[in-house]
């Protein structure tokens, strides 16, 4: 589920509620095709690739 913190949104994992990830608000939004207004509370599903330094998220899909 997504919460808006300022220009952050904040999702946590389906699969494990404490792993709570932060990324940009607007790019989320693009990426799920919305608006920023209907980002609290969007359900999503996407693939996250471990990295070096992080995780590169894609495939971002409304659930």
């Amino acid at each position: 589920m997504t919460e808006v913190r300022g220009a952050c949104a904040h999702h946590q994992a389906a699969d494990a509620p404490a792993r709570i990830r932060k990324t940009g608000a607007a790019d989320l939004a693009e990426a799920l095709g919305t608006g920023l207004a209907d980002l609290p509370g969007r359900h999503y599903a996407c693939w996250e690739t471990p990295v070096e330094y992080g995780v590169i998220r894609n495939g971002f899909e409304p659930a």
